[in-house]
């Protein structure tokens, strides 16, 4: 039986209770990460946490505070207890804002729970669609992760339909954005191109670290808004997420990509990271 975290204190899922009225559960008003981990410790989970700070400042939350060193050795605690402290394991960190008026988004009851799950290393291309609707790059919840992920998740199921397993998103200007669950990457010749935070994407921790290792191997990559034109001349496209790392698209509207050089040296420099603890 699995074992859940919740707001300090380890539990069988089968007694991890929420409030029928709680805000997270019924309106979505919550925000998560998902963090991978590595031989039973946390990657990147400073820059995770910074994230999730910066989003409670943009929903006007100021009363929680994130302890990062007592988070890091829950997540420790937490995949030895699930027996998931070899290989890769998914660590999902929620804050709810809790029970509390509508009117009113930091009620001071907001909490936290965590879980951890198996990942399967193996996938390492996926096949993409584009999405028959827009991101509204205006919207307050851009760039934000929130509990509210209904939009993500039927994309998801319309791609499933369609054969595939990621639907690609413009945004309300005509401007590349992201993918359902991942940002996006354009390789042209030698050089990577992906959106601005300006196209409403996520600020995604991944597509922050290519960029840091790409500079880093003199790697050309500019953030630049992109248009229509820009992906179809692509000479490829791969996505990148906390969890499965930069994944190459293998087809795209009927065309096929076949695996691009650059691609393989971006993938191969993250999995270094990934195994490399003191990076992380």
């Amino acid at each position: 039986m699995a074992i859940v975290w919740s707001d300090g204190k380890f539990l069988e899922e089968t007694v991890f209770l929420v409030s029928p009225i709680d805000r997270g559960l019924c309106h979505g008003l919550s925000l998560f990460e998902t963090i991978l981990a590595v031989d039973g410790q946390p990657r990147l989970l400073a820059e995770h946490l910074r994230r999730l700070k910066s989003g409670l400042v943009r929903l006007n939350v100021h009363r929680v505070e994130i302890d990062v060193p007592g988070l890091h050795h829950a997540m420790v605690e937490l995949l030895e207890r699930n027996y998931l402290d070899r290989g890769m394991a998914r660590i999902r960190f929620a804050i709810s804002m809790g029970e509390g008026p509508m009117n009113l988004t930091d009620s001071g009851r907001a909490w936290a729970w965590m879980t951890v799950s198996k990942v399967d290393p193996s996938e390492v291309d996926i096949r993409l669609t584009l999405a028959p609707w827009r991101k509204d790059n205006e919207s307050m919840l851009r760039g934000l992760k929130v509990g509210s992920y209904a939009e993500n998740l039927i994309a998801l199921d319309i791609a499933r339909h369609e054969g595939c397993d990621e639907m690609l998103f413009f945004n309300t200007s005509d401007e590349l954005c992201e993918a359902a669950m991942a940002n996006v990457f354009l390789i042209r010749g030698k050089e990577l191109f992906t959106p601005s935070l300006d196209s409403g994407c996520l600020p995604g921790v991944t597509r922050e670290l290519v960029l840091k290792l790409a500079t880093a191997q003199k790697i050309s990559c500019r953030v630049k808004s992109l248009s229509k034109k820009d992906l179809n001349k692509a000479d490829g496209i791969f996505l990148t997420s906390s969890i499965k790392g930069p994944l190459w698209v293998s087809t795209f509207q009927g065309e096929i990509y076949p695996v691009h050089p650059l691609f393989n040296t971006i993938r191969t420099l993250w999995l270094e990271n990934m195994r490399n603890e003191a990076l992380s």
